[in-house]
């Protein structure tokens, strides 16, 4: 008799440790749930939020002389010599909270959006959605600065103007401060939108106090025209922010994909 030795064969053996690789082997297994993308997983938003933390501290701790200063002559009235004061560096650092602010509205209507309306994004990098929404928040307080520039010299003259703007400016980058936290609670904590939204809403409402104060304070208050503040802060301050509101809306519309 010939064995299948001989023929060329070897006999199949019950390899223990052949048997345990190919039980845990893909082909045994079971394809699991992918984990859920959340914007505190993504690195570059991360790096980005804790930069702006960074930047807005140095900031702070740099101009701690301009902001106690500010402050402290908020509610009274602020002669042209001490508007002069007001160096370029402070300027600066007023306009880069504001781009910071505008980024950081950018991260929190992105989550809002994307939580709150129906539908997904057409572009699958976050990063480019949140810098889209940024850069309509950016427009919105350009254009509204624009209007402030043409209406406010032709009635009330360039010198109150830029006074006016430098307060708004003061307060909007004040405002970055307080929109910080938020955003990070937002991202890292899995704070729900709702909270988040009537925190949002009330620094808008102490923002347009704090504005509509000013603009009474540097326009009207020698002649103690309370209805035309009002008319004027309705034109120039709510009548954008309501636009902006609208074209915020369609652009989130033109962002998604609605099913």
């Amino acid at each position: 008799m010939i064995s299948s030795t001989h023929l060329g064969f070897e006999p199949l053996i019950n390899d223990s440790l052949l048997c345990a690789a190919q039980a845990h082997s893909s082909r045994f297994g079971v394809l699991g749930h992918p984990i859920p993308s959340q914007l505190g997983n993504d690195d570059l938003t991360t790096i980005t939020l804790l930069l702006c933390f960074v930047i807005i501290a140095i900031s702070i701790a740099f101009a701690r002389g301009f902001i106690s200063r500010q402050l402290r002559n908020f509610f009274y009235e602020i002669h042209s010599d001490e508007l002069n004061n007001i160096t370029s560096n402070e300027l600066r650092f007023e306009f880069l909270l504001v781009a910071i602010d505008c980024l950081l509205l950018g991260i929190g209507s992105f989550i809002a959006a994307e939580e709150k309306m129906p539908g997904i994004f057409v572009r699958d990098t976050v990063f480019i959605n949140i810098l889209i929404l940024s850069a309509l928040f950016a427009c919105y307080f350009l254009s509204k600065w624009l209007m402030h520039f043409m209406v406010d010299p032709v009635f009330f003259g360039s010198k109150k103007t830029i006074q006016l703007f430098k307060i708004q400016l003061f307060i909007t980058a004040c405002s970055t401060v307080l929109t910080l936290p938020l955003v990070m609670l937002l991202v890292f904590f899995d704070l729900s939108v709702g909270k988040c939204t009537f925190y949002f809403c009330t620094v808008l409402i102490l923002n347009k106090i704090l504005t509509f104060y000013k603009c009474w304070f540097i326009f009207f208050r020698q002649n103690g025209f309370f209805l035309q503040t009002f008319l004027y802060f309705c034109a120039l301050e709510i009548t954008p922010l309501l636009a902006f509101s609208g074209v915020w809306l369609m652009t989130v519309n033109n962002l998604k994909i609605n099913f």
